[in-house]
């Protein structure tokens, strides 16, 4: 799905992702999460009906991604990546935007996440977007140990 969003550079497109995407998601992945997924989660998600994986090219280079799925009325945000030297540049935010244009056409009602507790730019990041906690869930990561904060925003309210 392209973004019709390119203010602010026009050579930058949101697509979905691609098996040829693989080979540069999985280096940002490995660069980015010290857990990091394996390839065949992401192979898996895209031949798959209710998930959405999507990724923020520059040119031919990929610069963020995002992967989603439906789950009746939520919308569960698995992940968002975005590379190191495109960070502060907006890359997060329209991601994320069209992760919630793709709930609220699937008729979701909210979007629920996961996030460390140590991930102070990611929990800024959500808050700043209308996300709030809804539980702790302790031990949820690896490498390292570390509980998970699970955040939430209602869909009904507008940020």
């Amino acid at each position: 799905m392209k973004n019709a969003n390119k203010r602010t550079d026009p050579s930058v497109e949101i697509r979905d992702m691609t098996v040829e995407d693989m080979s540069q998601i999985m280096a940002l992945e490995r660069q980015i999460f010290s857990d990091a997924w394996p390839q065949s989660t992401f192979t898996d998600q895209l031949g798959a009906e209710d998930w959405f994986s999507e990724v923020m090219v520059l040119g031919q280079t990929i610069i963020g991604y995002s992967c989603s799925a439906v789950l009746g009325a939520e919308m569960h945000l698995t992940n968002i990546a975005v590379a190191v030297e495109h960070r502060r540049k907006s890359v997060a935010r329209r991601l994320l935007e069209s992760i919630l244009c793709r709930a609220t056409k699937s008729g979701c009602e909210y979007v629920l996440l996961e996030v460390r507790p140590s991930n102070k730019e990611a929990l800024a990041f959500y808050d700043k977007h209308g996300f709030d906690t809804q539980c702790r869930c302790p031990g949820y990561y690896h490498s390292p140990n570390e509980d998970a904060l699970v955040l939430i925003r209602h869909l009904n309210i507008d940020y």
